[in-house]
């Protein structure tokens, strides 16, 4: 009988670890290994007849393919069908568990202070999506039983998908500096992390990159922020709030389209013009966003994506992968005409 090797004997012999051997195995081109190693796992693998044994493996997968997964929202059924942001996120993972024959076999929800209880043993593999730390108990999990973590990343040892906040603030903030606007107010929300031991708020990434970039310019001014929760309504409240003090800043970065939407409303009733009297622009890029009036500028993000690339994770995982990914899914600014040019207004040279 011909012995058929493991991934760990290759790295036993090749000297380098695991993961390592596996990434190269799997040509991921991205790992950052050097050419003489990349060749000298495959030389191991290629001597100790490996890819028989990958073969062999490949056929014994793909006859089981109705694997049952597992969706943890951090959120309401209510609140998620709100939110076109989570709403996508769940289309996304959708699509992608019908395109690749995987069920979702259970729906849990954390909405109080209590965690809800995941029948780890009903399902091959969780999807958690928002800002939570679920309690993980070895004993009640089995070896290598994958869990990916969509819009916060839980620990280095588990998969997640995430979208960089901060570089999505910086383009927003950058986009309203290059225009020429030096008084720029912020309109956000409180945000925290679902815990086992409670709630944990925290300083969101958008509020404080626009602290960040307004205090290195010298334009900072505390009473132009207004934070409150989240959502169409408070972001409402927040620009009445500001109209109704003196000195309305210039322009506005709000942290969420759907808040920048209640703002929009607030300035409208109001009689101030956008974004001939105040610019706003958003992170999000949710359909509604192009279709107010006027049309908003707004980070977008690819939220839809994000619920595919969980799945495809989770079922890569269940195929063998023994080391965690982490993935950023990337953002593009869409210039619209809520924030105008305020050099050209001004007579200026246009950026």
């Amino acid at each position: 009988m011909i012995h058929i090797a493991t991934i760990k004997e290759i790295a036993k012999i090749a000297k380098v670890s695991s993961s390592t051997v596996s990434r190269v195995l799997n040509k991921d081109y991205s790992f950052n290994v050097s050419e003489e190693t990349r060749r000298n796992i495959l030389e191991v693998a290629t001597s100790l007849n490996y890819r028989q044994r990958s073969r062999k493996k490949q056929n014994e997968l793909d006859v089981k393919k109705n694997w049952k997964i597992g969706l943890l929202f951090w959120c309401s059924e209510q609140f998620e069908f709100s939110d076109p942001f989570y709403m996508s996120i769940r289309q996304g993972i959708e699509k992608e568990c019908t395109k690749q024959g995987v069920t979702i076999h259970r729906i849990y929800r954390w909405v109080d202070d209590s965690s809800p209880e995941i029948e780890f043993s009903d399902i091959d593999g969780l999807i958690v999506v928002g800002k939570v730390e679920i309690s993980l108990e070895p004993k009640r999990l089995r070896l290598n039983f994958p869990i990916v973590f969509v819009d916060y990343k839980f620990s280095e040892e588990h998969d997640s998908v995430r979208f960089d906040v901060s570089e999505a603030a910086r383009k927003a903030m950058e986009h309203l500096l290059k225009l020429g606007y030096t008084e720029i107010g912020y309109i956000g929300g409180t945000s925290y992390i679902r815990t086992p031991d409670g709630i944990e708020f925290y300083q969101d990434e958008r509020q404080k990159t626009y602290e960040i970039m307004l205090k290195e310019r010298g334009l900072f001014k505390e009473q132009s922020m207004f934070i409150g929760s989240w959502g169409a309504e408070e972001g409402y409240r927040l620009m009445k709030e500001a109209i109704e003090k003196s000195n309305l800043p210039r322009a506005f970065f709000v942290a969420s389209d759907l808040m920048a939407i209640g703002a929009l409303r607030a300035l409208h009733e109001s009689d101030i013009k956008i974004p001939d009297q105040v610019g706003l622009t958003s992170i999000d890029g949710i359909d509604v966003s192009k279709y107010v009036n006027p049309p908003l500028t707004t980070v977008r993000v690819y939220t839809e994506e994000m619920g595919c690339s969980a799945v495809k994770l989770i079922i890569d995982r269940l195929t063998g992968r023994d080391y965690a990914i982490h993935v950023n899914v990337a953002t593009e600014l869409m210039i619209r005409e809520s924030c105008g040019n305020l050099n050209f207004v001004n007579g200026l040279e246009r950026c």
